[in-house]
């Protein structure tokens, strides 16, 4: 017989004796639970007691994978409808509304911050899988091969240092022989050009793929109103120049602007007997080791600088590596978006609390949006504050930018949009 009984059998006298455990036994059934034998264990009991409710938590999962499935179709069906009508596929307003209204239904013992938890994962996945069937495939990034759609005819364009700069290089690369360029001395005064009327348009370096980023440049860029209207990457190669009557034995000196000099280690390595000397840029470091006479002198610059000033080139390619590449921004007073351009520069500044950037981050990871670069800059007079320089590929579907857009407007302190831009290779 199963049913329980409020007796124990004996195991010496073979006779039942009354339970003292009353009527909780009388509610168990004795042969399932097993222990009245002697060897029963403590883990065999404790897997009796779990086994029923795991059962019930089996069948509550698969009622729970049907059903979740069966949302599933409903999300395809209304992301089929927005890819026909051309909107986001994300909706943060509709997610919070759910998400409230799950609270407000919630009677426990899942607190408010654990529903949100698990909803939230729910519609992400969900959108995971409108993306995957609806997301119109990326485009590849325009690759302007002049600056005729960017600047107009007669355009003066600012850089830095003396003529025969990479910068200066790279303004008659998207501009021509024939273009207005002006030099100044200092990042300083280069970034003031347009505000003083001296220029139309800035161009400066950003970052170099071999040394990183020119920082001193962002906080300009982040301290001005300026804004992004193209990019401009150059091949680099370093060349040593000196006065024509020189020769590799006698140069003890080498002079030239200091990233430059970081992209030569292994030529330095290969002459530990020359001393590096810090110069302001690449052109006016070979100018005065030219103009000097001095053959005990050299500069590291460009093939044009040695055309430009004179100079006898006594070691080509003596940079550490050949795909060597400096990036420029094409700066102006007002931002000028040509159709098809992929690529938009923003600087957030986040809220001091915590998962912030993850909030700042989250809109674009959500859309699929492809983050280019991420890079922090302290604020200045405000201790454990920063900017955050983003770089983003735009998708194909203008709505996805838009909607993470004001999403990251919502999440952070403050946005400043610097451009969307096409990108130039010379």
């Amino acid at each position: 017989m199963e049913s329980a009984i409020c007796a124990l059998h004996c195991s010496n006298t073979g006779k039942l004796q009354t339970s003292r455990f009353g009527p909780l036994f009388c509610l168990l059934p004795l042969r399932r639970l097993n222990i009245f034998s002697p060897h029963i264990s403590v883990k065999e009991m404790n897997q009796g007691a779990i086994s029923d409710p795991r059962s019930e938590i089996d069948a509550i999962d698969g009622e729970l994978l049907r059903l979740l499935n069966r949302r599933a179709e409903i999300a395809l069906r209304v992301g089929a409808a927005k890819a026909d009508a051309d909107t986001s596929l994300c909706d943060p307003d509709r997610e919070r509304q759910v998400l409230a209204r799950l609270c407000t239904e919630n009677t426990g013992p899942f607190d408010d911050t654990g529903i949100e938890n698990i909803f939230q994962r729910i519609i992400d996945e969900s959108l995971h899988l409108q993306q995957k069937n609806f997301r119109k495939p990326h485009s590849n990034p325009v690759e302007a091969g002049h600056s005729s759609s960017v600047m107009a005819a007669g355009s003066r364009v600012a850089f830095l240092g003396e003529r025969g700069t990479f910068s200066h290089e790279a303004a008659l690369g998207i501009l021509g022989e024939g273009c207005i360029t002006v030099s100044f001395p200092t990042f300083e005064r280069l970034f003031q050009a347009i505000a003083d009327g001296d220029a139309d348009y800035i161009l400066t370096p950003l970052e170099n793929m071999l040394v990183g980023t020119v920082h001193r440049c962002f906080d300009l860029l982040l301290k001005s109103d300026l804004s992004i209207v193209a990019e401009v990457t150059l091949p680099i190669a370093h060349f040593l120049i000196a006065c024509p009557e020189a020769s590799l034995d006698t140069i003890e000196t080498v002079e030239s602007h200091p990233a430059a000099l970081a992209q030569c280690e292994r030529f330095f390595g290969a002459y530990p007997h020359l001393k590096r000397v810090a110069g302001d840029d690449t052109a006016g470091s070979v100018k005065r080791a030219v103009e000097s006479g001095d053959v005990t002198r050299a500069g590291i610059g460009g093939r044009r600088t040695a055309e430009i000033y004179g100079g006898k080139i006594l070691r080509e390619h003596i940079e550490d590596h050949a795909d060597n590449l400096t990036r420029f921004a094409l700066l102006a007073a007002k931002p000028s978006e040509i159709a098809g351009s992929k690529k938009i520069s923003l600087v957030v500044r986040l809220r001091h609390e915590p998962g912030s950037l993850h909030n700042a981050l989250r809109p674009f990871v959500r859309r699929g949006i492809d983050l280019l670069k991420i890079e922090s800059r302290p604020i200045k007079d405000t201790p454990s504050q920063f900017h955050f320089y983003l770089d983003v590929q735009a998708p194909s579907a203008e709505s996805e930018l838009l909607g993470a857009l004001d999403e990251l407007r919502n999440q952070a302190a403050d946005v400043r949009y610097l451009g969307r831009y096409p990108t130039i290779r010379l």
